[in-house]
């Protein structure tokens, strides 16, 4: 097979783990005979060395409508069998069979404002009456998909994240160098993702209101920064009284990551609205134990491995919270509980689901 794949978003949160992963996959995977990707300038890709991976700069900016025909255009003077956009915005034209990978519905169900809503609305159209087929990340997220645009019923797989071994409850010989370089308390929760409105981190500094006044030696840590969408969270922390227990580590690479799920005494993750939701899944692999709300793709992926707790339900967390703190041995029971869950969720698996679909879709209609 001769693929091609949009790679732009490749340090886009979650998609950029799922896109950084796939190309992965793919460069490595046998049946694969050329892999084009479509590339931001400077973007590490073009450091690859593989004689059956082809690097492409694509300088259109993203959610424009530029970016729609510069790569409509580009994608047609190559040689591909099937071109797969893991974004939601796809490109006008291909000339070839096209799988759009749609992540979630948020921008639907949570816009920044109107506009924002009807962009996304009309781009998701697009793309499924467009794709040959669609993947999504977690059965939840097909149903969201359904539930807004019905005619995507019949060509849309779950096809389930898969998770880096790197990512493990072992300690390596820079763990104590990488704690004491962020400056890592020694009892933290920690929390890991955006801070946009649903992930809910304002009803978190309410539980960690409760938590500190019960156990003063504890701090919150979270990825990012304290501008982050406009600041909601430092402001928070402020008002409440509790900004020096608040800890913004910013933007952490894998290995620094791993470090920080590893130390932390509980991860925390009062998101509302999840695809599939990366950080929990990568916290249960280190070791660590997760508290979450029952809500979106969570169940999915957490499953038996966390403690779920009713939506939005403050107190339920909050109980759940200070079970595991006051109980070292309920910790180590639920980390262990997390790593288990965790194996179930390898790249490989899903790696090979993303092939079948894509041979499924070269061999002919799927309906």
């Amino acid at each position: 097979m001769r693929i091609g794949i949009d790679v732009r978003k490749e340090w886009d949160g979650g998609i950029g783990r799922y896109i950084r992963n796939l190309v992965s996959g793919l460069e490595s995977a046998g049946e694969v005979e050329k892999l084009h990707v479509w590339a931001k300038p400077g973007s590490r890709m073009f450091h690859r060395h593989s004689e059956r991976f082809y690097p492409h700069v694509e300088k259109a900016g993203l959610y424009r409508i530029w970016e729609q025909v510069s790569l409509a255009r580009k994608v047609k003077r190559v040689d591909i069998d099937l071109y797969h956009e893991p974004h939601y915005v796809i490109p006008f034209s291909t000339g070839v069979p096209l799988i759009v990978t749609v992540h979630d519905v948020i921008h639907l169900v949570f816009p920044k404002g109107p506009l924002y809503r009807i962009y996304a609305a009309l781009q998701m159209g697009h793309a499924v009456r467009n794709a040959r087929a669609i993947i999504t990340p977690s059965e939840f997220s097909r149903r969201e998909l359904i539930r807004f645009f019905p005619k995507a019923a019949g060509k849309t797989f779950p096809i389930l994240h898969g998770l880096e071994a790197s990512f493990s409850p072992e300690s390596t010989g820079e763990d104590e160098r990488i704690k004491q370089m962020l400056g890592l308390p020694e009892a933290y929760l920690f929390y890991v993702g955006n801070h946009k409105p649903h992930k809910n981190l304002l009803q978190l500094l309410d539980i960690c209101r409760e938590v500190f006044k019960r156990y003063p030696m504890f701090f919150l840590c979270l990825t990012g920064n304290k501008e982050d969408e406009g600041g909601a969270v430092n402001s928070a922390a402020s008002q409440h009284g509790f900004e020096n227990r608040v800890r913004f580590l910013g933007d952490l690479d894998n290995e620094t990551l791993q470090v920080c799920y590893r130390h932390a005494r509980v991860f925390v993750f009062p998101s509302l609205y999840e695809g599939f939701g990366f950080p929990p899944l990568e916290a249960m692999a280190c070791g660590t134990p997760v508290v979450a709300f029952r809500v979106a793709s969570l169940p999915e992926v957490i499953g038996d491995g966390g403690i779920l707790v009713p939506p939005q339900d403050g107190k339920a967390f909050y109980d759940a919270l200070t079970f595991l703190l006051q109980d070292s041995e309920a910790r180590s029971a639920w980390g262990t509980k997390g790593v288990l869950r965790a194996r179930k969720f390898r790249w490989e698996h899903s790696l090979h689901e993303h092939l079948s679909l894509y041979h499924r879709v070269l061999s002919g209609p799927l309906v």
